[in-house]
């Protein structure tokens, strides 16, 4: 083989190997993104639609910089109680409540935040007349001329569903202001079924969604809650269902840490059971409908955030405890304690967060278990409570002084309850580790019924612990009775 033979077929080679490593980076890259699944969601913030006294100006003001420093970029302004967004829509806002507009979408504006006008009309619209057709665009050209350029129209929780008309409203709305106005970005709307088991029944899709689906605009974004109103968790199914439906994909209104239909307790979890197989190409929009509580609401809403930013790579408990350092500092190994008890909020239609205190509970179970049982593991478990007893009895009292006034303020009730569990609790570990002759277990177990009133006056205005302490008393007595009778 010649030299100049041999120099090409080298080079021949030199360049098949470097094509064959660029082929194989371009599979790594490309693995990579298909395994991460990272893309983020577009649209990610927060919706002010929950029932009760709205957020005051200088919570959302707040709120609107707090959100900034979380990446968030999207605010949903649609209070229930704000008459001018919902009871009176029709009508234009005074003139004291536009300044406050304004200064918010000033705000928003410099926080690069998208502030989303809503106004939800269900109520009484007349979806056929033209004097509330021109209402609404009238309504939403006063915001827009004050720099709003995005907007939603809200269809939840009215007594009346006229599909069709809906429909037609909303597509006159968007055909009408919205594309006449080519800075406008996508009008947004919540239906009247916006979740999924309202939408379906035995997979067959209910009248009105299919109405609904059918004669929207197809470049109209569509919110919904996922499987259920507050639902245990979102999957892949559920987003693919329901993007199917609209033949769309649809974004999220997600009802956690909302506790509009449960004010004693509070959400103090992250979002929990949360795929991590769909992004932003499945969820265009991701929308967290906080508390009446801005500052407690914080810490869902940056688990909410991390998520938003990084589906595939989201992990709640690492999201929570990284939100409450941010937040609370040297406070958070005791904020953490106090969270650990006031995360689940469970009724006969809402299903959604994380068990309350769920490493106590499972002590708990296996320690009751253990007593049954007459087993030597009792004793080990019971070393353990004693000693998340004490603990917890420290996290709490150091929140008592230390908090902020204005965190504080939101939660007293819950630490003064969660304080009376645990004093309670004490008493009834020290009898059962001691086991103390007859008139003493008495005299304890009066000083434990004692503080059981005094639980039961702070239920009236908070819950907390739920299905763990809540019902350590009733535990404890059953023990106490087959011990002492």
């Amino acid at each position: 083989m010649t030299s100049s033979n041999l120099k090409l077929k080298l080079s021949f080679n030199y360049l098949l190997i470097a094509m064959i490593i660029a082929l194989v980076a371009v599979l790594v890259s490309v693995t990579s993104v298909f395994a991460t699944g990272s893309k983020a969601i577009p649209l990610r913030g927060i919706v002010e639609g929950f029932y009760g006294v709205p957020w005051t100006q200088q919570q959302r003001l707040d709120m609107l910089d707090f959100m900034a420093g979380k990446k968030m970029n999207a605010y949903i302004y649609g209070p229930k109680d704000d008459e001018y967004h919902r009871k009176y829509w029709r009508q234009p806002y005074p003139e004291d409540k536009l300044q406050d507009l304004q200064q918010l979408i000033n705000r928003a504006k410099a926080d690069n935040i998208e502030f989303i006008f809503a106004v939800s009309p269900g109520n009484d619209i007349d979806f056929a007349s033209a004097k509330d057709k021109a209402a609404m665009v009238n309504k939403m050209t006063a915001m827009y001329k004050m720099g709003v350029r995005q907007f939603a129209l809200f269809f939840d929780d009215i007594p009346t569903k006229d599909a069709k008309g809906q429909a037609e409203f909303v597509n006159y709305i968007n055909r009408n202001f919205v594309k006449k106005h080519k800075d406008c970005k996508r009008l947004i709307v919540v239906p009247t079924e916006y979740y999924l088991l309202a939408m379906e029944n035995q997979g067959n899709v209910q009248e009105y969604t299919a109405a609904f689906a059918g004669n929207l605009d197809k470049d109209i974004l569509v919110l919904y809650t996922g499987a259920e109103v507050c639902p245990d968790g979102l999957t892949e199914e559920t987003i693919s269902r329901v993007n199917e439906i609209y033949g769309r994909a649809a974004g999220l209104w997600w009802n956690y840490p909302v506790n509009d239909y449960m004010e004693q307790k509070l959400a103090l979890g992250p979002l929990d059971s949360i795929t991590a197989e769909a992004d932003g190409t499945d969820i265009p929009a991701f929308f967290v409908n906080p508390m009446f509580k801005p500052e407690l609401s914080k810490i869902a809403i940056a688990t909410a955030a991390d998520y938003a930013l990084a589906p595939a790579e989201f992990n709640a408990s690492e999201a929570w405890q990284k939100a409450l350092q941010e937040q609370y500092g040297e406070l958070a190994q005791a904020m953490a304690v106090f969270a650990d008890h006031s995360q689940r909020l469970e009724n006969n239609w809402a299903h959604i967060g994380h068990g309350d205190a769920a490493r106590l509970r499972e002590m708990y179970d296996n320690y009751w278990r253990a007593q049954a049982n007459h087993s030597q593991e009792a004793a080990a478990i019971r070393q353990r409570l004693l000693e998340d007893n004490a603990n917890r009895s420290q996290m709490v009292q150091m929140l008592q002084e230390m908090l902020k006034p204005e965190v504080k303020a939101e939660c007293q009730e819950q630490l003064e309850l969660l304080q009376l569990y645990t004093g309670q609790e004490r008493i009834g570990l020290y009898i059962m580790d001691n086991e103390p002759d007859r008139d003493e277990a008495y005299r304890l177990l009066r000083a434990m019924a004692d503080k059981q009133k005094a639980i039961e006056a702070k239920q009236q205005t908070a819950k907390i612990s739920e299905g763990v302490l809540d019902g350590f008393y009733a535990d404890f007595l059953k023990w106490f009775h087959d011990k002492y009778q």
